[in-house]
């Protein structure tokens, strides 16, 4: 009787145990037991691929700095800083390129990542590789946005040097004239002039998509006191000898003129700053979404890596 009360007590038991193995019922649906091997035979792979997005993720870091550097140049009129960058940024959108099609290639070419993958593979690491190939797609456009950017940056860089060199031979004819050399200061302010109507072309450009009021008022004021003074070197020129009615006059507009001249560069800072708002802080924008985007995907796919070790089994 007690052999047999033995017997019935281990029967149950086991019983339970294969009742309880088979209702081996995770929330997830999961059989990581049943996918182990093949999810370690495919995480070297992932793993290689996961450091090809990390280097994308870099090159797009470095871009996005390139940008920002790229508008702090623009608003600090420092167009040789601005050229450099635009030219280092359209060196990195090279690589980029080359780095995308080198983890699509990666991607692409693991094995047995077909229509019956979710029989063979664990939804972790087919999650992994759905978030690795979702990353991709965030470096699409960045050929465009930089192009966008750099497009920006010409008549930025061409309204810079005209404005510069507009003061910079207007200060030279001013100088002239202070030494009464007038004929070769209206000579030297013509050239001076020749800049300011090159940059009114550029503002036409730049018009059409932002505002451009406070460069108006910039260029029509250096242009009033332009004429002013250049009235009065030739109304001094021809009266050398007396101040006559007609120098008096001319006097009286050149220094109502230069009293409305901008008493520092900050109406530039402003001017430059409308002009990165016409599309160049909208390329900088697009490059760090894009760069967050590969960071987020980034941590999903070290979140998503299969542990080392093999799963017990129930």
């Amino acid at each position: 009787m007690l052999a047999w009360l033995v017997a019935a007590v281990v029967i149950a038991l086991g019983s339970a145990g294969i009742v309880g193995g088979l209702d081996h019922l995770p929330t997830t649906g999961a059989r990581p037991e049943l996918t182990y091997g093949a999810d370690r035979e495919i995480a070297p792979g992932l793993d290689a691929a996961t450091v090809d997005l990390r280097t994308l993720s870099d090159q797009v870091d470095a871009l996005a700095g390139q940008g920002r550097g790229a508008l702090t140049a623009l608003v600090a009129r420092d167009t040789s800083s601005l050229q450099a960058a635009i030219s280092a940024g359209e060196a990195q959108i090279s690589s980029i390129g080359a780095s995308a099609r080198a983890l699509r290639e990666r991607l692409a070419a693991l094995p047995g990542l077909d229509a019956a993958a979710a029989a063979r593979f664990g939804p972790t690491t087919l999650a992994r590789y759905a978030t690795l190939v979702a990353a991709l797609p965030a470096v699409d456009a960045l050929d465009d946005d930089w192009a966008r950017l750099a497009a920006g940056s010409v008549p930025a860089i061409e309204l810079t040097e005209h404005l510069a060199a507009h003061d910079r031979i207007a200060g030279q004819a001013v100088q002239q004239g202070a030494a009464g050399k007038y004929a070769a200061a209206i000579q030297t302010l013509a050239g001076a002039q020749a800049e300011l109507a090159s940059a009114r072309k550029v503002r036409d450009q730049l018009a059409t998509r932002i505002d451009t009021s406070t460069l108006d008022t910039w260029i029509d004021r250096n242009a009033t006191y332009d004429t002013a003074v250049g009235d009065l070197w030739a109304a001094v020129l021809a009266s050398p000898a007396r101040v006559t009615a007609r120098v008096r006059a001319a006097a009286g507009r050149e220094q109502a003129a230069r009293a409305q001249l901008p008493g520092d560069t900050r109406a530039l800072v402003v001017i430059l700053g409308d002009v990165a708002r016409g599309g160049l802080n909208q390329a900088v924008i697009a490059i760090e979404e894009a760069r967050g985007r590969l960071l987020d995907a980034l941590a999903a796919a070290a979140a998503q890596a299969v542990p080392d070790a093999s799963p017990a089994l129930d």
